[in-house]
C-alpha cells in the first residue's frame, strides 16, 4: 500500500532562542574578558615566567638563566631565556629507532586505532627533527628564548580567543546566564595555570635533555591541545543540560 502523506523526519529537534539575545549576552561576555585578558597579559605572563624561573634556576647556573621581555600586541610578555642542549649521535639512533618502529608498527595494531593514529603523527614529526638534527644539527636556526618567546604568545593568543570560542558555543544554550559565564572564566583560569605548569616541563627538557623535542613538545601537547580540555569542557556541560532538560518540550521543539 502506497502512502498519500508522507511526515517530515521527526529525528531531529533544535534549542528555541532569541538571536538577538544570544547576540547582546555575546557581546556582553567574550568582547569584555578578551579586552581584560589583553589588558592583563603583560602582568599574567610576567607571573608565570617569574613561577617558572623559581622552579628552574636550581638547576643551572645564575648568568645561564634569566627573564627577559619581548613585544606583542599593546605589550611585552616576559618569558625565560636558557640555554639549550644539542642531541648526541647515540640520542638521534635512539630516537631514530623508536620513531621508525612507531611508524611501521602501530598501524598494524587492532587496539587503540585513534590513539595509534595519532602516534603515528607525532613519531613522523620527531624523526623530521632527528633527520634534521643527524644531517645538519648546527644549522638550526632556533634557541630555547624563540622558543619560550613562541609558546607564551601562542598561549596569550589561545587566553584571547577562549572568549569568543566559548561564547559562542554556550551563550546560545538554554541556561542562565550566570553559569555560562563562570565557566568560561573558569576554563581561562584552568588554561593560564596548566599553561604554566607545562611552560616548565618544557623548558627543562629542551634545556636539559635536547632542542630535538622542540617540534614534538609544541605540535603533540603544545597550546594546539588546549582545545582538547575546551572541548571536554563544553562536552561536560551540554551532556550535563540536555539530560537536565530532556523532557522540556518550552526548550526542545522538532527541527522543522
Amino acid at each position: 500500500m502506497s502512502k498519500t502523506l508522507v511526515y517530515y523526519h521527526r529525528a531531529y529537534r533544535k534549542i528555541t532562542g532569541s538571536s538577538w539575545l544570544f547576540f547582546l549576552e555575546f557581546i556582553l561576555t567574550a568582547i569584555p574578558l578578551s579586552l581584560i585578558i589583553l589588558l592583563l597579559y603583560p602582568e599574567i605572563t610576567a607571573e608565570i615566567s617569574l613561577f617558572a624561573y623559581k622552579l628552574l634556576s636550581p638547576y643551572y647556573s645564575a648568568e645561564s638563566i634569566f627573564l627577559s621581555a619581548k613585544s606583542f600586541l599593546i605589550g611585552d610578555v616576559s618569558i625565560v631565556t636558557m640555554p639549550g642542549t644539542y642531541p648526541a649521535v647515540l640520542v638521534c639512533l635512539i630516537n631514530f629507532i623508536i620513531c621508525m618502529t612507531m611508524i611501521f608498527l602501530l598501524p598494524k595494531t587492532k587496539i587503540g586505532r585513534n590513539f595509534a593514529i595519532i602516534s603515528v603523527f607525532w613519531a613522523v614529526i620527531n624523526l623530521t627533527s632527528v633527520l634534521f638534527f643527524s644531517i645538519t644539527p648546527f644549522e638550526f636556526p632556533y634557541s630555547v628564548e624563540d622558543y619560550s618567546e613562541l609558546y607564551i604568545k601562542s598561549q596569550v593568543s589561545m587566553w584571547l580567543f577562549i572568549p569568543f570560542i566559548l561564547g559562542i558555543a554556550f551563550l546560545p544554550l538554554p541556561a542562565s546566564f550566570a553559569p555560562k559565564i563562570f565557566i568560561i572564566i573558569l576554563t581561562i583560569i584552568y588554561s593560564i595555570i596548566f599553561g604554566a605548569l607545562r611552560y616548565v616541563v618544557f623548558l627543562y627538557i629542551v634545556s636539559k635533555y635536547s632542542v630535538l623535542y622542540m617540534a614534538i613538545l609544541f605540535f603533540a601537547f603544545g597550546p594546539l591541545i588546549d582545545f582538547v580540555y575546551i572541548v571536554g569542557i563544553y562536552s561536560s556541560y551540554t551532556y550535563y543540560l540536555a539530560k537536565k532538560l530532556k523532557g522540556d518540550e518550552s526548550i526542545w521543539k522538532w527541527l522543522y
